[in-house]
């Protein structure tokens, strides 16, 4: 069925019949939110005429913050050449007459003479009469919010101090178990509840409280009347009369034990995690440092091989030989790394006050033999003054620089720039990192041959590797080390890279070692 379309045929008639119309009514234009018509109850309530419209450009977006005309906009968009409107959505105006207040809002097109829709959007305002201090957007979440106070591990109270007489919703009865046809609640009786190991503390908190001092939030056991301990969060206050005299006491209950359960539950797993990962690293340093010797024996006795008998060994003895020494050597690189990560965490030297700017200079000059034969050009920026431990600062820009020399183009010169900048809320908060300290983001940039983005997460994992050995020598060790410097840091480490334009290697962390994730 087609619905009726409203003809618009003189303006001025509508106006008219607007102007005395129910609600507050105003006519603005989609584009800019100009408004261009209110009607009486708009004018009294928000302090806006039609004489001041005629005579001032008036923006209905001047009421509202930029979240809110965002979400005005789209809702005129959502609407948008059907006759159809919004539902009412919850929206906080700032008028001239009453301040910043809660209204409804009900947006829907104005259609012209044809039956075609414009510029022009009808917007009906009501007034939000609850005393809320509006935790929702919408009627839908009004409804949200309500369902989640009155779920079944929620209830509230009231204790009457006078002729000590407590009453409790349903949702207290639930919690405590208990049938709500069990006759007089006195304070004695809901005390009862308190788990014996709680109640003497609880009893403490709940009287400072009644004399006065601040209000109750806390957390405690109970005993339920079917003999179930649970944990309850209680918040409460005092209420007084006119003469300051305390008449009652008035709070809520919520059932916590689920949520407890599971951050204990939580707490014991990583707790295990941490212990795992420490072992793991320990057996890695034990592992690696035993294997040196046998290591070193190899080395030796096949350098010897190759100086005493080098006139015997030819052809595949030669070669044989070849390969094992480079094997070893692989090894001993190898477990160089392994020892060098499992270090890191158990590192035992001490934060101190590091100038980036020193330690990208000594890196520089231990790289300046590379550096000079691969025609490498680096760029610094000027970089912070952080709290962190010297040598990991240095092995951390070590190793990406290092990684941006070997990973060049063959028919240009590596260009490395680093630069550093104090990451913002944004990133901060893309990042769960502690919004009230100073976090400086460093960014390693080259013009190497990059990646494929979808293996930015790969490459810090150990012994991951996106090249053959043979091609790029190394262990694969490196950007693992690096992830776990960062993290040692308080920080995080990431890269962004595109396939034969290049990399940037990025890591963020704290000015000062107080900082936590």
């Amino acid at each position: 069925m087609t619905p009726t379309v409203p003809i618009i045929q003189d303006l001025n008639f509508m106006q008219h019949i607007m102007a005395a119309g129910p609600g507050y009514v105003a006519i603005v234009q989609e584009n800019d939110l100009k408004i261009v018509f209110v009607n009486n109850l708009f004018e009294h309530e928000l302090g806006y005429s039609n004489d001041d419209i005629s005579k001032n450009d008036i923006y209905f977006a001047d009421l509202m913050d930029i979240y809110q005309q965002d979400r005005l906009k789209y809702h005129m968009q959502s609407v948008k050449n059907v006759y159809t409107s919004t539902a009412y959505t919850i929206y906080k105006l700032n008028g001239r007459l009453k301040g910043l207040k809660s209204y409804y809002l009900f947006v829907s097109p104005i259609a012209d003479v044809d039956g075609k829709y414009g510029n022009l959007y009808k917007i009906l305002i009501q007034p939000d009469l609850s005393k809320w201090d509006l935790p929702f957007t919408s009627f839908e979440t009004r409804e949200l919010f309500f369902e989640h106070f009155q779920s079944e591990d929620f209830g509230t109270f009231e204790w009457l101090i006078g002729v000590d007489k407590a009453f409790w919703s349903v949702g207290v009865y639930r919690i405590y178990e208990v049938d709500p046809s069990v006759g007089d609640i006195n304070k004695l009786y809901a005390g009862s509840f308190i788990h014996p190991d709680d109640r003497e503390w609880v009893a403490k908190a709940t009287s400072a409280v009644l004399e006065g001092e601040g209000k109750l939030d806390i957390e405690f056991r109970i005993v339920t009347e079917n003999k179930n301990v649970k944990i309850v969060h209680s918040l409460g206050r005092l209420v007084k009369d006119e003469a300051g005299e305390p008449v009652k006491f008035i709070g809520s209950l919520r059932d916590v034990t689920r949520q407890r359960n599971i951050e204990d539950e939580l707490k014991s797993k990583v707790e295990m995690l941490y212990n795992s990962n420490k072992e793991l690293e320990e057996f890695a340093y034990v592992a690696s440092h035993d294997m040196q010797e046998p290591l070193r024996k190899i080395t030796t006795f096949s350098s010897r091989l190759s100086e005493k008998y080098k006139d015997v060994l030819t052809g595949e003895g030669a070669l044989y030989l070849s390969r094992m020494t480079a094997s070893a050597e692989n090894m001993r690189m190898l477990i160089n790394d392994l020892l060098e990560f499992s270090r890191i965490s158990n590192a035992q030297q001490p934060f101190s006050e590091v100038d980036l700017n020193v330690v990208a200079r000594q890196v520089k000059m231990d790289l300046e033999l590379v550096v000079e034969e691969t025609s490498t050009h680096l760029r610094f920026g000027k970089l912070p003054v952080l709290d962190a431990i010297p040598t990991q600062m240095k092995q951390l820009l070590t190793n990406i620089i290092s990684n941006a020399i070997k990973f060049r183009k063959s028919d240009a010169s590596p260009v490395i720039t680093i630069e550093a900048t104090e990451a913002n809320l944004v990133t901060k908060a893309k990042y769960e990192l502690n919004k009230d300290e100073v976090y400086y983001k460093i960014e390693i940039t080259d013009n190497g041959i990059g990646f494929e983005q979808e293996y930015a997460n790969r490459i810090f994992n150990v012994f991951q590797r996106l090249h053959g050995k043979s091609e790029y020598p190394g262990s694969g060790i490196g950007l693992a080390i690096c992830k776990k410097i960062a993290e040692h840091h308080n920080g995080v480490i990431y890269a962004e890279s595109t396939l034969d334009v290049g990399s940037k290697f990025v890591f963020i962390i704290p000015e000062k070692r107080k900082a936590l994730l």
